[in-house]
């Protein structure tokens, strides 16, 4: 991850970033499980709504790709297409667990 990247795009300075980095970090987590309660239920509307909230904080942060997939994701669940959702939502957490991997140390090297 390039924190002068990533504050530039968000028009903050570095440290301010590490925060955000931070605050994602803590708070995506409860995202992500409600992304798993509702994939294990089958409850495409609440797989859409915790993929959305999940979008929105992967974009904020600059990843884009990752946020892409969450649309996806909500495109199918809106659809109520759970076939096509089985396909998605396992990729798309262990892509989001390696980004947890990968910002836990960019903050731990933080310097």
């Amino acid at each position: 991850m390039d924190i002068k990247k990533v504050a530039e795009q968000l028009g903050l300075d570095e440290a301010d970033i590490y925060d955000v980095v931070e605050l994602f970090i803590q708070t995506a987590p409860t995202d992500l499980m409600k992304l798993v309660t509702a994939y294990n239920k089958q409850d495409t509307v609440q797989i859409g709504a915790a993929a959305h909230s999940l979008k929105g904080s992967t974009g904020t942060l600059g990843f884009v790709e990752i946020s892409k997939d969450a649309q996806q994701i909500m495109t199918h669940a809106r659809d109520n297409d759970f076939e096509l959702l089985k396909s998605l939502v396992p990729p798309f957490l262990n892509r989001m667990k390696g980004l947890f991997t990968e910002l836990k140390e960019v903050v731990k090297n933080r310097q």
